[in-house]
């Protein structure tokens, strides 16, 4: 088993080792947050609907800011704060997401209810890479608009 920043690979494979990655219960989650909710702060996070535990958030936190998908950054006004940022790899994971959300959407649509609006009916659907791009181009400027 090969290792690299902390993530033990279990083989050459690149689904494998992109599950070693991303594919625990929670890593796409917390990206989901940062991405589409703008969540920064570690309270933010706790309050998704899924209910990540407060020891697998710190775990998860600190996996995703050792692989280079997120940064930390201390707060200069609240030295307590810690801001977490997305990263261009964690940015990248977008195009995943949107695939798994289209996925999800044709198979299980009637579990998802009213979650998914117009967005996935139509432009994520119809203008996949316009929809990723204004997604990430809207998170880059909620970034850039942070004033710690």
């Amino acid at each position: 088993m090969e290792e690299e920043n902390n993530i033990a690979f279990r083989s050459l494979c690149p689904i494998a080792t992109g599950l070693d990655v991303l594919g625990d219960k929670w890593t796409l989650l917390i990206l989901r947050d940062m991405i589409f909710g703008h969540k920064k702060l570690f309270n933010e996070f706790k309050e998704s609907p899924e209910k990540v535990p407060s020891k697998m958030l710190s775990n998860r936190l600190r996996k995703l800011e050792n692989i280079g998908f997120i940064s930390r950054a201390k707060g200069k006004i609240n030295k307590k704060s810690v801001y977490y940022l997305l990263e261009k790899k964690g940015l990248e994971t977008l195009p995943l997401m949107v695939e798994l959300m289209l996925f999800t959407t044709q198979f299980y649509y009637d579990h998802l209810g009213d979650t998914y609006t117009g967005d996935v009916k139509t432009k994520m659907k119809t203008d996949k890479a316009n929809y990723i791009k204004d997604i990430s181009t809207k998170y880059m400027q909620f970034q850039q608009s942070l004033v710690f």
